[in-house]
Parts: structure tokens; sequence; C-alpha cells
């Protein structure tokens, strides 16, 4: 094997870029023809990935084919633009769990194939992983003008299934995103004192990270995209039979906020608890010790 400084660059962020990725439009039926070397990047990056400051995480630049990037943002955009858009004073952000195009659903199906199972599960050390075939968490997110999404934790437990949610993975889809657009992803302290990081949502960029109740992440602030354009990622969820080490239950009427934020962000609203008391009588109906089946 060649050096791995001849086949990794990283910036002083920990973002790992593949020097070479495979050669492009030439795909067949195999869906990990999309990525760059995955065992390299697992073994190159579990160190960063562990000691990942505010909380567990990793940024991969390169992972996946930009050819295949730039097609998914193509196909999706138009549609995207006329999602409905649900608005709470919380949430500006419209999902589809079923993307538009081929290119996408290709590299959500990617992500939920066998070896990328495997990958993650290398990388961060989460074991026997499992992913949702009634796509729950899975699908296309969008982000319009003046859309936004309060610094929060991920859900904890599977609605319907009551399985663990263990780790997180978006896919951006935006090639000429300019910084004065905003929608950085803000990765904040468990204390709310401080944002850590800053991640900007660039065309092909990978974020993978444990949705801990210390992962407090989001995208605070109005984005000022023109019209005509948005904030495209792909994003898919993983889950467990059994609890990590971390987990715990949090008070479902309090959630996080900035301290610049005004007070009322701090409480969820009416129809989010209606919606948590609802999950609640339902899930003891649900099968919730048989882990979803993978193609393993």
């Amino acid at each position: 094997m060649d050096n791995l400084d001849n086949q990794l660059a990283k910036d002083p962020f920990g973002t790992t870029r593949p020097a070479s990725m495979p050669h492009a439009g030439t795909y067949g039926k195999d869906p990990l023809e999309i990525f760059a070397n995955l065992s390299l990047q697992a073994d190159a990056c579990r160190e960063n990935y562990r000691t990942a400051v505010p909380w567990r995480h990793i940024v991969l630049d390169g992972l996946i084919d930009p050819t295949v990037v730039s097609a998914a943002e193509t196909q999706e955009l138009e549609p995207a633009l006329n999602l409905r858009v649900p608005r709470t004073h919380r949430m500006v952000k419209a999902e589809s769990p079923q993307p538009n195009g081929p290119a996408a659903n290709r590299i959500l199906d990617a992500l939920c194939s066998t070896a990328f199972v495997s990958f993650l599960e290398d990388l961060t050390g989460v074991t026997e992983l499992t992913v949702d075939p009634a796509r729950y968490a899975r699908g296309l997110y969008v982000f319009l003008s003046g859309g936004f999404q309060s610094i929060h934790r991920d859900f904890r437990l599977h609605p319907t299934t009551g399985m663990f949610h263990r780790l997180a993975v978006l896919v951006y889809l935006n090639s000429d995103w300019q910084s004065d657009y905003g929608g950085e992803l803000e990765l904040w302290r468990s204390d709310m004192t401080a944002c850590e990081r800053r991640i900007a949502p660039a065309a092909g960029r990978v974020v993978i990270f444990e949705p801990t109740p210390t992962a407090i992440h989001g995208i605070p602030d109005p984005i000022r995209c023109p019209n005509g354009t948005a904030h495209l990622s792909l994003t898919c969820s993983y889950y467990t039979v059994s609890p990590g080490s971390e987990d715990r239950k949090e008070t479902r009427f309090l959630r996080p906020k900035r301290p610049q934020d005004p007070w009322y962000l701090g409480f969820l609203t009416l129809r989010e608890g209606v919606d948590a008391v609802r999950r609640r009588i339902e899930r003891p109906r649900a099968t919730v010790t048989k882990a979803l089946p993978i193609d393993r």
C-alpha cells in the first residue's frame, strides 16, 4: 500500500478527502461503485472520529463520486422547490422520504448497503447496526430561503419499532453554495456555552455522527439563498436493538437553545407534545425486540 499521506489529504479540522476516485460515469449494478475506498477511509478516520470536538463525528469530502452528487442535485432541485414546507417556531424545513431521481436514490441505496453499514461499524465502533426499510428519518431534506432548524438533539427511539437511534449520515448536494447564504451545520457543546464547529454544506460532503444526548446541533439561523435555489441534503439513520453506553432519556418538553435565542425556543410545540404522547402510546404495540433486516 502506498504511503497514507499520498492517498488522503486532511484539513486542520479533521475533514478527510480521498486523493482519487473510481472512474466516473461507468457504474454497473453495484451501489458501492460510487464510493472511494471504504476500508481505507475507516482506518484513516477512526481516531479523528473518536476524538472529534465537541462530540464524536467525522466530515468526509470526496467519499461519493462527484458526478453522482451533481446528478442528484440536478434531479432533485426543481421538485424540492415545490415541496410543502411545514413551519413551527423551531423549524422551517421540507422533507421527502422518496427522492425524485435515480441518482439520489442510488446514493441512499448505497448508504443502506451491507458494505456501507460494515464501514460505519468499523469507523465508529457501533456494532449490530441495521437500517429501516420503512425509511423513517431517511430521504431528502430541503431548506428554502428563510428555512432553518433550531438547535436540537435527534430522536432517541424509532417511533414504531422502539429500536435505538445510533448513527446518522448526511450527504450534501449543493454545488454552488456561497458562504453568505449561511446554512452551516452548527455543532454545540452539551452545556450550550459555545458552538465548537460549523460545517458548510458543500456538494458531496458527508457528515457522520452519533446522535447521543450530548450531540446538540442544527441550522439555527434562517438561510439566505436566492429564490430558485435550496439547501439540499440526503440523510440516513441507523439503529440497534440495544442502547448505547451514553443512552439516557431526556425531558420531553424542554429543548436546547443558544444563549441568544428567545425563551420560547426552549420548549416544544403543542403539536410536538401530542405527537410524542401518541408515539409513546402506540410503541408497545410494535415489535421492539427483533432487529430490522439488512442485506447481510
